[in-house]
């Protein structure tokens, strides 16, 4: 089992910064291309629902990857102790469309300010 954690900036300029993280280490383990594309427009998403959604800016967020086996989970935590909004309704749901879509299992926690997701890596030969 390996675990990266990743601590940047909670700033919009460092999303691509993170999907190129994400891409790099979903490679090693493996996944097609369209895999590793789901994966990066699911922790974008997360990223930006953070961002647009908790009044404070002043902390990082923490980005934990952790490679077992055959899959590959990612959980995003807002460090700030900001409020959370909730003004942005549409875009809100879509976020969570998205998760829920393009990820084999999810968490949202709106209390402890995470998000984790899952990929299952389907090996056929």
């Amino acid at each position: 089992m390996d675990n990266i954690k990743l601590i940047i900036p909670k700033k919009s300029e460092y999303i691509s910064t993170i999907r190129l993280t994400t891409s790099s280490l979903s490679n090693i383990d493996g996944f097609d291309i369209d895999e590793i594309e789901d994966l990066k427009v699911i922790v974008s998403e997360v990223c930006i629902f953070f961002i647009n959604n908790v009044v404070s800016n002043e902390k990082p967020l923490e980005i934990d990857y952790l490679i077992e086996n055959d899959i590959f989970k990612i959980e995003v935590t807002d460090l700030n102790d900001g409020e959370f909004i909730v003004n942005n309704g549409i875009n809100n749901e879509m976020c969570v469309l998205i998760i829920k879509s393009l990820s084999d299992k999810y968490k949202i926690d709106i209390e402890n300010k995470k998000i984790s997701f899952e990929k299952k890596f389907i090996n056929i030969e």
